[in-house]
C-alpha cells in the first residue's frame, strides 16, 4: 500500500465566483471589490455574487489589493543583529506591545529574523521590498543596514536605542543609571562592579556613563567589565574580582540588563557568593515574566510594552504623512528586590 499524499487545494479565483454566479468577471469584481466606478450592479446580482463567494470560500487577493491601494497594512519589526530571541523577556514584552499597537490600526505584524548569513544588501532588500508599509527597528551599532534605512523612503521608527534622523521611542536610561548610583550610595557601598556589553548599544552606553558619573560623585569606586557572553555569565576577569579577599572585592554589581543580573545570580551560587550578604546585584529592564524568578531582583523597570505600542502610533502617523516628534522618552522606576 503506497503512502498517502496530500496536495494543497487551489484557492478559488474571481473567475470561479463569476462562473458560479452566472456573471462576467468585471461584474463580480465590482460587487466584491468596489472597483470600476460607474459600473452599476443590482442588489440582487450583488447578493448572488456574494453568496457564490461564500460558497467557494473566496477572499480577495491581498497582493492585488495592496498594489491597487499602495498599502499592505503590514508593519515590520527588525532587530539590528538579525536574531529574534523568543525566550528573552524584553523581546516578549516588545512584541506584545507591537501586537497591541497593530491591533488598534488593524495592521498585521511581520517579524524579520534569520538574517545572520545574509549580506547587508540582501537584508536591506528584504526590508524595503514593499512587503511592509513601515518598520519598527531595534538598532544595533556598526550595522550598515541602519545607514541604508535612514536614507530610504521607508517609514522607520527606532526603539530603545536612539538613531539620529529617525523618530526614536526610548526610556530614560540616564535617570535609571543615576537612580541606581544614588541607591547604592545610600546603602553604603563604596566599591561597585559595572557589567557592560560588547555591542556598545546607545542605551547601554548611556546607562553606564550616567551610573559611573553619579557614583563617582558619591565617592564610589567603579570597576567596569565587558563580557562577550550573550547571556552575561561571569568572565574569568570577573571571577577573579568577585573571589578576591573580602576587603578587595566589590560589594555590589550593577548589570546593564536583567539577563546579565540573573546569570550573575546563578554564577554566584556556584561560586559560594551569598547574595546580598556578600554581593548586592542590580539589573535594568524590570520586565515581568509569566514564571516568577526564584529571587526578586532589584532593577530599573522600563515600560517596554508601552514603548513598543507608542512606536506603532508614531509609525502609523509617519505612514499617513504626518509630522512626529523626533524623540519620545518614557520614565523608569527603581524597584527594590531581595538581591540588595
Amino acid at each position: 500500500m503506497g503512502e498517502k499524499k496530500i496536495r494543497a487545494r487551489q484557492a478559488p479565483t474571481m473567475a470561479d465566483v463569476a462562473r458560479l454566479a452566472g456573471v462576467n468577471r468585471v461584474t463580480a469584481s465590482v460587487a466584491l471589490r468596489g472597483v470600476q466606478a460607474g459600473t452599476h450592479v443590482s442588489e440582487a446580482t450583488r447578493q448572488r455574487i456574494l453568496d457564490a463567494a461564500r460558497q467557494l470560500g473566496y477572499t480577495p487577493n491581498a497582493i492585488a489589493m495592496a498594489l491597487r491601494r499602495k498599502r499592505t497594512d503590514i508593519i515590520g519589526y527588525y532587530i539590528g543583529h538579525g536574531y529574534l530571541e523568543p525566550h528573552d523577556p524584553f523581546t516578549a514584552d516588545v512584541i506584545a506591545g507591537l501586537q497591541s499597537g497593530c491591533g488598534k490600526y488593524q495592521q498585521d505584524l511581520l517579524m524579520f529574523g534569520g538574517f545572520q548569513r545574509r549580506s547587508d544588501d540582501e537584508i536591506y532588500a528584504a526590508l524595503s521590498s514593499g512587503k511592509i508599509d513601515g518598520l519598527v527597528l531595534l538598532p544595533s551599532p556598526h550595522n550598515p543596514v541602519m545607514d541604508k534605512l535612514v536614507s530610504s523612503h521607508l517609514a522607520v521608527v527606532a526603539i530603545a536605542n536612539k538613531v539620529e534622523s529617525l523618530p526614536s521611542v526610548l526610556v530614560d536610561d540616564v535617570a535609571g543609571g543615576q537612580a541606581v548610583a544614588r541607591y547604592l550610595a545610600e546603602q553604603g557601598h563604596r566599591y561597585v562592579l559595572y557589567r557592560g556589553d560588547r555591542f556598545s548599544l546607545t542605551s547601554q552606553v548611556q546607562r553606564q556613563q550616567a551610573f559611573v558619573r553619579r557614583a563617582t560623585e558619591y565617592g564610589i569606586q567603579v570597576a567596569i567589565t565587558i563580557t562577550d557572553d550573550w547571556h552575561g555569565h561571569v568572565s574569568d576577569e570577573e571571577r577573579e574580582l568577585l573571589t578576591a579577599p573580602p576587603e578587595q572585592r566589590p560589594t555590589a554589581a550593577v548589570n546593564w540588563v536583567d539577563t546579565f543580573a540573573y546569570s550573575l545570580l546563578a554564577d554566584c551560587e556556584q561560586l559560594g557568593i551569598r547574595v546580598p550578604d556578600d554581593l548586592a546585584i542590580v539589573g535594568f529592564d524590570g520586565v515581568k515574566t509569566n514564571i516568577p524568578p526564584a529571587r526578586s531582583l532589584t532593577t530599573v523597570r522600563a515600560p517596554w510594552r508601552e514603548v513598543a505600542e507608542t512606536a506603532v502610533d508614531t509609525l502609523m502617523a509617519l505612514i499617513e504623512g504626518k509630522e512626529v516628534d523626533a524623540e519620545k522618552v518614557f520614565p523608569v522606576e527603581l524597584v527594590i528586590g531581595d538581591t540588595t
